[in-house]
């Protein structure tokens, strides 16, 4: 099976990059379950890309009951599911000694827990299907960990060693396990970071956000299409022999290798 006809689950798929993967998914004729907190772009895509390509499921990836309920319903319009792509969004940018107790409890339920609930409910199927891929979204923080981003550097490197884990379990049956780590990326996202950053340094955010751009040795930051083709290679028969593995995407930025 090419990927046309293919289904995809893709959670934080309203914007920023999921909501890239979820367009470059339909460019290639794949059906897509698209996850989000947000009922109102979740509804936006719907109105934007039809109903035969898409369906839509509002929630929070920290509900432990969000895997089953996607689970039933993409089996029930689709009968099948191929890939995982988890990309729900990172915690808050703070220090260590500014975190309480609930911020690392929150920062675990949305990015490491969900990762492994949804890969656990969605993997039997693919396993059966004897083919599947399963994503994760991660971040260049995971090898470049900086103090400002101890959470999502902590929480990132848990999804690392969980996905080299069941990659190994999974590669048997045609199952594939990566993470895309991107640096920069024109997101909502990356503007909040640089804000967080520049009231911490007082300093305005122009700058931050230019020496951010020039601290990447390719000077310029990754557009989300970029990621998206990236992601969309990962979860095709062309990237087949790929698993295991954590892509930088980055531009260069991180120095491990």
């Amino acid at each position: 099976m090419k990927n046309k006809n293919r289904v995809a689950v893709v959670t934080g798929g309203s914007k920023g990059i999921g909501f890239g993967i979820v367009k470059e998914f339909i460019s290639k004729g794949i059906n897509v379950l698209v996850i989000a907190r947000n009922e109102e772009s979740l509804a936006n895509l719907k109105s934007s890309y039809g109903t035969e390509q898409i369906e839509t499921l509002t929630g929070d990836v920290s509900d432990i009951d969000l895997p089953n309920k996607a689970l039933k319903l993409v089996m029930s319009k689709w009968g099948r599911v191929d890939i995982l792509v988890n990309n729900a969004g990172g915690p808050p940018a703070d220090t260590f000694l500014n975190h309480d107790e609930d911020a690392w409890m929150s920062a675990f339920k949305v990015s490491l827990m969900s990762v492994i609930r949804f890969s656990t409910t969605f993997a039997p199927v693919m396993k059966e299907n004897n083919w599947g891929r399963i994503l994760s979204i991660t971040s260049t923080i995971a090898k470049e960990p900086s103090p400002i981003m101890v959470l999502s550097a902590t929480m990132r490197a848990g999804v690392a060693a969980f996905n080299k884990a069941i990659s190994i379990e999974l590669a048997p049956y045609n199952i594939t396990v990566n993470a895309i780590c991107p640096g920069g990326v024109l997101t909502d996202r990356l503007v909040s970071l640089v804000k967080t950053k520049s009231i911490a340094d007082n300093r305005p955010y122009e700058d931050v956000l230019k020496e951010s751009e020039n601290s990447i040795p390719i000077k310029r930051f990754a557009s989300v299409e970029e990621i998206a083709k990236t992601a969309n290679f990962l979860c095709s028969e062309d990237g087949s022999y790929i698993t295991g593995v954590q892509l930088s995407v980055d531009g260069g930025f991180s120095k491990s290798y």
